[in-house]
């Protein structure tokens, strides 16, 4: 059954915009065809198109349930911006693995420090279509290093995937956490000075193996790991 982020409307759901251009004018649905709708919230709402207008659809809400992709951990992925296919790679596996922040943070070796908010939001809302979550995550504006170190203590835990290190990630690290962050660097990396810092917060560092890997594939490989042993 496909899926649609719409709007309250009354007793009734209404989708306009581009989701109502991909449902009416790419998916040819008529009134009468079954769909889900999301509202941004924690339930998925089983829906009957009742009216197709010119610019929208006004559905008919046949019963609720509670999306059950929503993640059971509170997970926030701190990305130092990297370039703008590396982010957009970043943004929909984040999304699937669970992520419910992103924060992209600027640093020594950063050199694109700017994104399309709408372009980024149409983003998150595909990701989350794809992977069935009533819920958007959040991408927050970019931040200094400086203001992401200084954000760590408000977590659980927080993992520092980092290319020097020689700690394995452990199931020890996530026992009875829910609130968690994990750290990832650019395709740069980071300085060994940045490092340092990190390292002097109370963070877990943690190697993912003598493979360098490419930024988009170690933030999937680390919250893979997070998602796996966090049973997130």
């Amino acid at each position: 059954m496909k899926r649609f982020f719409g709007k309250q409307f009354g007793k009734q759901i209404l989708i306009d915009g581009d989701e109502f251009v991909h449902l009416k004018k790419v998916l040819r649905m008529e009134e009468g065809d079954k769909i889900i709708a999301s509202l941004n919230d924690e339930n998925d709402y089983y829906c009957t198109i009742a009216k197709i207008n010119k610019n929208d659809c006004v559905l008919d809400v046949d019963s609720a349930e509670k999306c059950p992709a929503l993640p059971n951990r509170d997970i926030t992925l701190f990305q130092m911006m990297p370039k703008k296919d590396y982010f957009d790679a970043i943004i929909a596996k984040s999304i699937e693995l669970g992520v419910n922040e992103i924060i992209p943070f600027s640093s020594q070796f950063t050199q694109n420090k700017i994104f399309k908010r709408e372009r980024i939001q149409t983003q998150i809302q595909t990701a989350c279509k794809q992977c069935e979550r009533s819920k958007l995550p959040v991408v927050s504006d970019i931040i200094s290093f400086k203001q992401m170190l200084e954000n760590l203590g408000d977590f659980d835990v927080v993992i520092f995937a980092y290319e020097n290190e020689e700690n394995p990630f452990t199931p020890a690290i996530l026992e009875n956490k829910q609130k968690i962050a994990v750290i990832v660097g650019n395709e740069a990396g980071f300085s060994e000075e940045e490092a340092k810092q990190i390292q002097a917060r109370p963070v877990q560092s943690i190697s993912l193996g003598k493979r360098i890997l490419r930024c988009d594939t170690a933030v999937v490989a680390t919250l893979s790991l997070v998602c796996i042993l966090s049973g997130n």
